[in-house]
């Protein structure tokens, strides 16, 4: 018997998916609640999954109505929905986390030897037009981040071949010192983009949320 549609989404509602949610309210009239709570009960039954219940359903729908919206307005109109994303975390995502080695951090950062600066910072020119902060990961013995800067500005070393970002005034020392927690002690290396207001929050780079 031929089948009326693909079931390759409703296979896939019935297997167990465990991922990291967040607690939404969603607003919806009696007849559909109770058309849901019967589809509920019915997929529950055939279900392989122990924990199926009405968000399962509600969860699936919306991810199924974003993936063909997403499809939609690219194909039919060249908008593409995750670089707008992108573009709009690159705006609210402030502060660059650099990683230090050796005596880096207090003879740049702190300015012990020459003027307050990091270098070098492989930043790219859209990043760094919304970038208000620097921090810096110190390797080991202190395997932490302990201070950030305000931005100054950025400019091109022509003779060394890397951007340096110059900070405005002292460095400030963070409220906690930021451990690597349960990451990887290669997890700084490259930039890492975040909130400000995380760094100042956090005791641990577990704490943070990244771009």
């Amino acid at each position: 018997m031929q089948k009326r549609f693909d079931t390759t989404y409703f296979n896939g509602l019935l297997k167990n998916n465990k991922t990291t949610k967040k607690q939404v309210a969603v607003y919806l009239d009696d007849l559909k609640l109770e058309r849901i709570d019967m589809i509920t009960r019915l997929f529950s039954s055939i279900s392989d999954s122990k924990s199926f219940a009405r968000n399962t359903l509600i969860e699936g729908a919306i991810d199924k109505y974003i993936e063909e919206a997403s499809a939609f307005l690219l194909d039919e109109h060249g908008i593409d929905v995750d670089a707008l994303i992108d573009a709009s975390r690159c705006e609210q995502y402030d502060t660059v986390i650099l990683s230090s080695n050796g005596r880096g951090f207090e003879e740049t950062f702190l300015g012990e030897v020459e003027p307050k600066c990091w270098y070098p910072c492989k930043i790219s020119n859209a990043r760094e037009n919304n970038l208000k902060n620097i921090a810096i990961y110190r390797g080991q013995p202190v395997s932490a981040i302990t201070h950030y800067a305000v931005i100054k500005e950025f400019k091109h070393d022509p003779e060394q071949g890397y951007k340096v970002c110059f900070v405005e005034g002292e460095p400030v020392e963070l409220p906690n010192r930021i451990s690597l927690g349960n990451k990887d002690s290669c997890f700084f290396i490259g930039a890492k983009y975040t909130k400000l207001e995380y760094l100042l929050n956090a005791t641990t780079a577990d704490d943070i949320q990244f771009s």
